[in-house]
């Protein structure tokens, strides 16, 4: 069995000095048919082709979010909700706020917990609002029940 190991760990050692050989002398031709004489001067000209990150990277897509709280779509609203908890700013905790006297019921959740997580004072006081007025209309739908 220790033959068969000792067989595999040659062949993978011929294959990866052959492979790095295979590279440096195809990289040094490479560089002798494009004329290049320096290793430091091609290394630069690549670098300087590199794109930088923060071209690569998506821009933010706040406004976005917060223009899919008028969607006619519960459902893109409360994504939009869950989406806007991770930002901060007036613009979105005032959004944040419209968003609380939703119809659809998942998305006012949505939004009363994306403004918990943002711990604006504002927002929650438009919070404690919102719960005395929930508490409210609790109470009158009990009654108008109760007298049913």
């Amino acid at each position: 069995m220790w033959q068969l190991e000792v067989k595999i760990i040659a062949l993978t050692l011929v294959y990866f000095v052959g492979w790095f050989m295979f590279e440096k002398v195809f990289s040094g031709l490479w560089q002798r048919l494009r004329g290049e004489t320096g290793n430091d001067a091609s290394f630069s000209k690549l670098r300087r082709k590199v794109v930088p990150l923060a071209t690569v990277t998506p821009v933010d897509q706040t406004w976005r979010y917060i223009k899919g709280l008028n969607s006619p779509d519960w459902r893109i609203r409360r994504i939009s909700c869950i989406q806007l908890g991770d930002r901060r700013g007036t613009a979105v905790v005032e959004a944040l706020i419209e968003a609380l006297d939703d119809p659809r019921e998942e998305v006012s959740m949505a939004a009363g917990e994306a403004l918990t997580r943002i711990g604006d004072p504002a927002a929650i006081a438009a919070l404690t609002d919102h719960c005395g007025k929930l508490e409210a209309n609790s109470m009158r739908s009990y009654e108008n029940y109760r007298a049913a």
